[in-house]
Protein backbone atom coordinates (compact mmCIF):
# COMPACT_ATOMS: atom_id res chain seq x y z
CA UNK A 1 0.00 0.00 0.00
CA UNK A 2 1.18 3.32 -1.11
CA UNK A 3 1.73 5.54 1.78
CA UNK A 4 2.02 9.53 1.43
CA UNK A 5 4.77 11.60 3.46
CA UNK A 6 3.93 14.81 2.46
CA UNK A 7 3.52 17.59 4.54
CA UNK A 8 -0.37 17.89 3.95
CA UNK A 9 0.00 13.93 5.28
CA UNK A 10 1.54 15.20 8.05
CA UNK A 11 -1.03 17.88 8.99
CA UNK A 12 -3.86 15.45 8.33
CA UNK A 13 -2.12 12.85 10.80
CA UNK A 14 -1.64 15.35 13.34
CA UNK A 15 -5.31 16.96 13.39
CA UNK A 16 -6.30 13.04 13.48
CA UNK A 17 -4.12 12.73 16.45
CA UNK A 18 -5.16 16.12 17.87
CA UNK A 19 -8.91 14.92 17.37
CA UNK A 20 -8.52 10.93 18.98
CA UNK A 21 -6.80 12.74 22.41
CA UNK A 22 -9.48 15.53 22.50
CA UNK A 23 -12.30 12.58 22.33
CA UNK A 24 -10.26 10.27 24.95
CA UNK A 25 -10.09 7.58 22.57
CA UNK A 26 -7.40 4.62 22.62
CA UNK A 27 -5.63 4.30 19.21
CA UNK A 28 -7.72 1.66 18.29
CA UNK A 29 -11.30 2.99 18.99
CA UNK A 30 -10.58 5.73 16.84
CA UNK A 31 -8.41 4.53 14.05
CA UNK A 32 -10.83 1.57 13.85
CA UNK A 33 -13.44 3.48 12.10
CA UNK A 34 -11.21 3.58 9.24
CA UNK A 35 -10.34 0.08 9.17
CA UNK A 36 -6.72 0.74 10.93
CA UNK A 37 -5.76 -1.85 13.52
CA UNK A 38 -3.89 -0.11 16.36
CA UNK A 39 -0.28 -1.40 15.02
CA UNK A 40 -0.75 0.60 12.28
CA UNK A 41 -2.47 3.57 13.82
CA UNK A 42 0.94 3.69 15.86
CA UNK A 43 3.21 3.89 12.80
CA UNK A 44 0.91 6.60 11.40
CA UNK A 45 1.13 8.32 15.14
CA UNK A 46 4.87 8.23 15.28
CA UNK A 47 5.68 8.60 11.76
CA UNK A 48 2.60 10.55 9.77
CA UNK A 49 3.07 8.27 6.99
CA UNK A 50 -0.22 7.62 5.98
CA UNK A 51 -1.55 4.93 3.82
CA UNK A 52 -3.45 6.99 0.72
CA UNK A 53 -6.55 5.24 1.10
CA UNK A 54 -6.60 6.33 4.97
CA UNK A 55 -5.34 10.09 3.88
CA UNK A 56 -7.91 10.27 1.62
CA UNK A 57 -10.94 9.29 3.82
CA UNK A 58 -9.04 11.24 7.13
CA UNK A 59 -9.03 14.51 5.06
CA UNK A 60 -13.34 14.16 4.01
CA UNK A 61 -13.82 13.18 7.79
CA UNK A 62 -11.26 15.97 9.00
CA UNK A 63 -13.02 18.67 6.54
CA UNK A 64 -16.94 17.45 7.96
CA UNK A 65 -18.00 15.80 4.62
CA UNK A 66 -17.73 12.44 5.62
CA UNK A 67 -19.81 11.74 9.03
CA UNK A 68 -19.43 8.99 11.69
CA UNK A 69 -22.02 7.18 10.14
CA UNK A 70 -20.67 6.98 6.95
CA UNK A 71 -17.73 4.90 7.87
CA UNK A 72 -20.00 2.30 9.75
Amino acid sequence: MKLIDTSSAREVARKAINLRLNLKQSQTEFWSRFGISQACASRIECTSLVPAPVYILLRLYLSGRLQESDLA
